[in-house]
C-alpha cells in the first residue's frame, strides 16, 4: 500500500495550526487568571501548545486534545508557582501596563481560593466549560464541581462586591 507521506504531513499540520489558532487564547487566559501575569500567562501557553505540537500524532485522536494542553497549562502553572514560592523575592518590573482595579480585584479574589475551587472557577465560568466537562478534566465527581463552584462564588462574592454571586467578574 502507498501512502503519500507529503500529503499527510500537509493534513496534520493543517489541523494542528487550527487547534494552535483556537487554542492560544484560552490558553493565554487560562495562564493570565492562574498567575496574574500577562507574559508568564503567554509563556505557559506558548509551552504547552510547543508540547501538544510534539505528541500531536498522539493527541489529536484524543476525544478532547483542549483539555489535554489546558491540563498541561495547568500543571506548568503549578510548577511555576512552585518555583516562585522557593525563588528569592524579586523587585517588580519596571513598564508593565497597569491591569483594570476590577481585573486586579478578580485575581486577587482568585489566589485567596484553594487551588481546586480556582481551577473550577476558571474553568466554568471563565472559559465556559460544562460542569461534566470540568469534572472530567479535573478527574473529580461532578457535585464535586459544583461544591467548588459554590464555595468559590460564596468566597469571593464579598471581596468583589458582586453580591451572592461573583460569575460575571470572571468572565
Amino acid at each position: 500500500m502507498y501512502v503519500n507521506v507529503e500529503s499527510v504531513k500537509v493534513s496534520v499540520l493543517t489541523d494542528y495550526d487550527e487547534f494552535f489558532t483556537h487554542m492560544r487564547p484560552p490558553l493565554v487566559g487560562l495562564g493570565f487568571t492562574l498567575t496574574g501575569d500577562l507574559q508568564v500567562a503567554s509563556d505557559l501557553a506558548q509551552e504547552a501548545l510547543l508540547r501538544s505540537w510534539v505528541h500531536w500524532e498522539k493527541i489529536s485522536s484524543y476525544q478532547d486534545p483542549d483539555a489535554w494542553a489546558r491540563r498541561v497549562l495547568r500543571n506548568l502553572a503549578a510548577n511555576h508557582a512552585r518555583h516562585l514560592r522557593r525563588a528569592p523575592r524579586l523587585q517588580p518590573a519596571e513598564n508593565v501596563p497597569e491591569l483594570e482595579p476590577d481585573r486586579v480585584a478578580v485575581l486577587r479574589a482568585l489566589g485567596q481560593l484553594p487551588k481546586s475551587q480556582r481551577e473550577a472557577l476558571v474553568l466554568h465560568d471563565g472559559l465556559g466549560l460544562t460542569v461534566a466537562e470540568v469534572a472530567s478534566e479535573l478527574r473529580v465527581p461532578e457535585g464535586t464541581v459544583r461544591s467548588w463552584l459554590s464555595r468559590a462564588r460564596v468566597a469571593i462574592a464579598p471581596s468583589l462586591g458582586a453580591g451572592d454571586d461573583a460569575t460575571e467578574m470572571i468572565r
